[in-house]
């Protein structure tokens, strides 16, 4: 016969298991898998659960760890470098200071709904978040170096829904009505693939990305200024920008490669005004002030099209090079170039 350990090995979160201090409700110790059997509250200026050991489980086994307002506190708190960290499967919720707070730690964090809290994951270098819930918070994921990000949405949270240092992956996440910033904010050597950032609003952006970064398969729609800022050395690829306040694509940095995107009823559609960047094959319509506005210098732009207001000028500087511009209102091409920009005229 099995004896209790063999058949439950786990070890419960409580006042005996693992004690706590003036700072901390409980506090785990030593490795190993830690569960909750039961909703628990915090305690008025105390951290909830605070891990101090590496190899540690905490499963909250879809129960809640619910904080009370006071000074800074979290949720889960781990102050100290840890690694190999789990943490899943429960709801945090109204911690001051945060619901994760693994700054330091190398964690994997999955299947949390985390709300009202100041930031609701932050976790450390080399982390991996998967399908987790941040609302209402200040800000939904803050993530920093080298980590990844799977299946996650940040929604209704007052500054950014994720906000990343550089050389992190984010795919299949979506923001929405983050109200205070940007939808997705990352800094240099990121990837941003088949996610979505809309209704930034009022004044947010939908995806702003650092110098070196790589957005693709991407949408970003209805937010308060622009679709998409793009840094220097970047790619964005086969994204659609729509309806947004400003411009759909804006590129601020050199050498960018911008390419098979759609901008569709924004302010501008793309915008370009430094250096050394490819525009190819992108299509803008609808778009209020113009299409394209290009003015850097060394710039390469061929084989786009555009219908609309100004849809028919192609702006470039004497130092950029253009494909030839061809204006119709319809009928066959008069023009035999690959490289050729297109405006189709409304009649």
């Amino acid at each position: 016969m099995k004896t209790l350990d063999e058949v439950e090995a786990r070890v419960i979160v409580n006042e005996s298991n693992t004690p706590g201090d003036d700072a901390n409700s409980f506090i785990i110790t030593e490795p190993g898998s830690y569960y909750l059997i039961g909703n628990l509250v915090g305690t008025q200026d105390k951290h909830g659960v605070s891990i101090r050991a590496n190899d540690v489980t905490l499963d909250l086994n879809g129960f809640a760890l619910v904080g009370i307002p006071g000074t800074p506190t979290s949720g889960v708190d781990v102050p100290v470098n840890q690694s190999g960290l789990c943490i899943r499967d429960g709801c945090i919720r109204g911690w001051t200071g945060g619901g994760v707070q693994a700054r330091t730690s190398v964690t994997f964090v999955e299947k949390l709904r985390v709300s009202d809290s100041a930031v609701g994951i932050l976790v450390g270098n080399g982390s991996l978040v998967k399908d987790c819930l941040a609302s209402g918070n200040e800000i939904g994921f803050s993530l920093t170096d080298r980590t990844q990000i799977v299946d996650c949405i940040a929604t209704v949270n007052s500054s950014y829904g994720f906000q990343a240092t550089s050389y992190v992956t984010i795919i299949d996440c979506t923001a929405s009505r983050n109200y205070g910033g940007a939808g997705i904010v990352v800094d240099n050597g990121c990837t941003i693939i088949r996610c979505s950032s809309t209704r930034s609003l009022p004044s947010g952006s939908g995806i702003i990305v650092g110098a070196g970064c790589n957005v693709v398969d991407c949408v970003s729609a209805n937010n308060g200024r622009n679709g998409y800022v793009v840094g220097a050395g970047s790619v964005i690829r086969n994204c659609l920008t729509r309806a947004n306040v400003g411009v759909g694509i804006h590129v601020i940095g050199d050498d960018c490669l911008v390419t098979d995107n759609t901008c569709v009823d924004n302010n501008q559609g793309i915008v370009v005004k430094t250096s050394g960047s490819r525009v190819e094959a992108n299509s803008c319509v609808a778009n209020k002030v113009g299409g394209f506005d290009i003015a850097g210098v060394r710039n390469i732009v061929v084989r786009n099209s555009s219908r609309g207001s100004f849809a028919n000028t192609f702006f470039g500087s004497s130092q950029d090079v253009l494909g030839p511009s061809v204006a119709m209102g319809g009928g066959e091409i008069p023009i035999n170039s690959p490289w050729a920009n297109f405006s189709i005229l409304d009649s």
